[in-house]
Order: C-alpha cells, then structure tokens, then sequence
C-alpha cells in the first residue's frame, strides 16, 4: 500500500487566506494541517478558507483538527469555510453534520468572496 502524504499550500484570494489541503487528511498528517491553521490565525487572519478538492481522504482526527481551527477563529470573531468538491469528502461532512457547522463551497474563489463579503458587513 503506498503511503499517501497530504501536500499543503497556502495562498490568499480576496484578501483572504485559502488554505489548500491534497492527499489524505488523517490521524498521521494532521497535525501540520494544524499548525497550518494555527499559523495562518496567529498571523491575525481569523476567517480562512479550507481547500478540500484535492483531499482523497479525511477521517475523524482530520475532521477534529478542522474543527478545533474553527473554535481558534471564531475566538477571534472569523469563521472557516470548507471548499469541498467531492462527493465522498462532502459525504463526511453530512454524515457527521458538520455541513451546519461549516459552509461548503464548490470554489476556492466563491468561499473567499463570501468570507471577504462578512468582513466587510
């Protein structure tokens, strides 16, 4: 079995910092996925975009991490928004109902703009 790593970028759209995740989301990988976002919020930056279209892969430690990123960002008043264009990634967030807890986007530009817009209201 070939061990599937997760690749990390980070860039910004409409001012906002889109993280982009591929590869497996998971108890081994997901602690970079954290300081990621760990560091992307310290950096004063408290709404992000979450790019998932490239995720094969999520289980429930790589769902935890997201959501304790999110408790991170809304402490300091942003919030998160997941870009997710798979069926099966989109299915994990329906089954455990974080599709509430998190707004789904199919792109990166969509969910930027949307975070962009709550900034400015």
């Amino acid at each position: 079995m070939m061990e599937m790593d997760l690749q990390i970028s980070t860039k910004t759209l409409e001012g906002i910092p889109v993280i982009g995740l591929s590869g497996e989301v998971d108890a081994y990988t997901c602690s970079r996925f954290r300081d990621t976002m760990i560091d992307v919020i310290e950096e004063g930056n408290a709404n992000i975009v979450v790019s998932m279209k490239d995720v094969e892969y999520i289980d429930s430690s790589g769902l935890g991490t997201l959501v304790g990123g999110l408790k991170r960002a809304s402490e300091k008043g942003g919030k998160i928004a997941v870009v997710c264009s798979s069926p099966q990634i989109r299915k994990v967030f329906e089954i455990t109902g974080l599709e509430k807890v998190f707004p789904l986007f199919r792109s990166e530009r969509d969910a930027a703009l949307e975070l962009a817009r709550e900034v400015v209201t």
